[in-house]
């Protein structure tokens, strides 16, 4: 069986001229099913591509000539990897790139993707826990689970944001989920301690430890129920119905900008949230 190996920094020239010239090609992944190499010879470089087919073996064929010995003669490393990915496409016998193949297969070869610079492709903390994963068990598509590690990523620096957000209101996160439940409840609108902790799905207990903190802040009041004196209701003050404002303004506003930053489209943000709605059912 054949061993994967460490992923090598192919981006820029000036690390594939570094490169000690050899026999093989120095292997970059780019995906647990897809690599992308270099071939550094004595006289010039090269580009190659290989796709895992199973039982550790990979198909493998020539890409180009290499750019950086040859004055930029040849396919850059964004031009190599789209070569990469349209070969994986087509080749019948790398079908198992073929989900890595879809979005370069319509771009013609030498024409890098859209909006990704060569520093975004770089390996993060959860690209190189796919690509231990690649090196340990390359039997095993790990592209689901990175894909899945990615969204638990998302929540965790969305929720330190959120955190940020409760800092500077002077409440802390869970009490603020508290005042965001009741004002996404209407003006003046009111609940049951019992349909708060259902909501936040929280512990009935957790849910009276923040009720009394936002009482003692004074951001909630008790509140009588119209169908029944003796239940009790909880709704916002002024101030709580100003302070839940203001942090949800914050987070949109955050949101928007990292929108905006990433570059991704109203239209791609809708298939994201279509896909996620159907993963989210199934589970």
């Amino acid at each position: 069986m054949s061993v994967t190996p460490s992923s090598i920094d192919l981006s820029s020239p000036e690390a594939r001229i570094a490169l000690p010239p050899r026999a093989k090609p120095y292997w970059h992944i780019h995906s647990p099913r897809t690599h992308i190499g270099y071939y550094r010879g004595s006289r010039g470089g090269a580009w190659y591509g290989r796709v895992f087919i199973g039982d550790g073996k990979y198909r493998q064929t020539k890409l180009g000539p290499g750019d950086a010995e040859g004055g930029g003669a040849g396919l850059t490393f964004d031009s190599a990897v789209a070569a990469l990915l349209e070969w994986a496409g087509a080749d019948p016998g790398g079908a198992a790139g073929a989900a890595d193949a879809a979005p370069a297969a319509r771009r013609p070869i030498g024409e890098s993707a859209p909006r990704t610079k060569v520093s975004q492709l770089q390996p993060k903390r959860l690209d190189a826990i796919s690509q231990a994963w690649a090196q340990e068990r390359p039997d095993i598509d790990f592209w689901l689970a990175g894909f899945f590690l990615r969204i638990e990523h998302a929540h965790y620096l969305h929720d330190r944001r959120v955190q940020e957000v409760a800092k500077q209101a002077g409440t802390s996160v869970g009490d603020l989920h508290v005042l965001l439940a009741l004002r996404r409840h209407g003006t003046g609108g009111a609940m049951r301690p019992t349909d708060l902790y259902k909501e936040l799905l929280v512990t009935s207990g957790a849910i009276t430890k923040r009720l009394d903190s936002l009482r003692g802040q004074k951001l909630i009041e008790r509140a009588a129920a119209a169908d029944d004196r003796r239940s009790e209701l909880v709704k916002l003050t002024r101030r709580g119905q100003a302070v839940a404002d203001a942090a949800m303004t914050r987070i949109a506003q955050s949101l928007e900008r990292i929108v905006k930053t990433s570059g991704v489209g109203r239209a791609e943000l809708r298939h994201m949230d279509e896909a996620l709605r159907r993963l989210i059912a199934a589970m």
